[in-house]
């Protein structure tokens, strides 16, 4: 029997074909999810940066630099009323923003199931560990940072996650939006697609549905948060016209699967491409933010219930 990994609908009747390939659908919820298939290995590779970036890297190092900030200060902001308040980043991977939020003398640990993130993390002395570390008192904040959608079990993880909160504890979790116009008409293509490391594909109503099974109170879901959103439209759109992925992994500095210096070259014919279009994409992507429609989301829910 089809069992829907998010909202644990067994109707078979709701359980159909996605548009997504190789996806199944959920109708009771709207989620996208993966079934028969085995968990992929991500060596370390998949994580680590390369060692010498390339100029293309080092001109975009300020933009990311800027995008985890946006994150700090997103969860200060959550975290203002609270005397040093504890965090959980749950599938932290190699532990970069743990670094930053530990710079700004927040109490944070990390919970990695990649040996190869882990190995990482540990030579930046960084406290990310293979298993959960229990708070006293709980976490104030447990946060799924593009985390979840790499299990084949969220509803589980998320219920597992909701027994380390404190009482008042909350939940953030940025996924990919299955339901967007960019998902809809790029399918594979995608830049969120990502199979098969990508397990399941969340849709609002999905995320809702079961952080409210498992009793949480949605506090806001903010379509907008541009780290995810504005740089999936333009390495989607990209996507249609160049290899899959190609300028996401040189500005990254991350798994460039193909000669450097092509790489190189054809990020560059990227910019000139996202130059070109710069017009249809401001159009594009106010059109997604308008409808909530865009590629990625991130929603902030409150634990209600023991």
């Amino acid at each position: 029997m089809n069992i829907c990994p998010i909202c644990k609908s067994s109707d078979e009747k709701l359980i159909k074909n996605s548009f997504l390939p190789k996806f199944r659908y959920c109708a009771a919820c709207g989620g996208h999810f993966l079934i028969g298939e085995e968990l992929p290995f991500y060596p370390e590779e998949y994580f680590s940066e390369i060692s010498e970036p390339s100029s293309v890297a080092k001109a975009a190092a300020p933009i990311l630099s800027f995008f985890y900030r946006l994150r700090v200060n997103k969860i200060k902001k959550l975290l203002k009323n609270k005397s040093n308040p504890k965090i959980l980043d749950y599938g932290c991977g190699t532990g970069k923003l743990i670094q930053m939020l530990s710079e700004e003398k927040i109490t944070v640990v990390g919970f990695e199931p990649s040996e190869g993130a882990r190995q990482i993390a540990a030579r930046k002395n960084l406290p990310v560990y293979g298993e959960v570390k229990t708070a006293e008192g709980g976490y104030d904040l447990i946060m799924f940072w593009h985390s979840l959608e790499h299990t084949d079990k969220p509803f589980e993880v998320v219920k597992k996650a909701k027994e380390y909160l404190s009482q008042d504890g909350k939940l953030l979790i940025a996924v990919p939006n299955a339901d967007s116009f960019e998902a809809r008409i790029s399918k594979e293509k995608w830049f969120h697609y990502d199979y098969p490391f990508h397990r399941v594909q969340f849709a609002s109503k999905a995320l809702e549905i079961m952080l409210q099974k498992l009793g949480f109170s949605i506090e806001v879901i903010d379509f907008f948060c541009p780290e995810y959103t504005i740089s999936g439209l333009i390495q989607t759109f990209l996507n249609f016209c160049l290899p899959k992925n190609v300028f996401y992994s040189v500005v990254s500095n991350r798994r460039i699967n193909m000669n450097r210096r092509g790489a190189v070259l054809m990020s560059l014919f990227s910019l000139v491409l996202v130059l070109f279009f710069s017009p249809f994409l401001i159009l594009l992507f106010t059109a997604t933010l308008i409808f909530r429609r865009t590629g990625a989301m991130v929603i902030v829910a409150k634990k209600t219930q023991a």
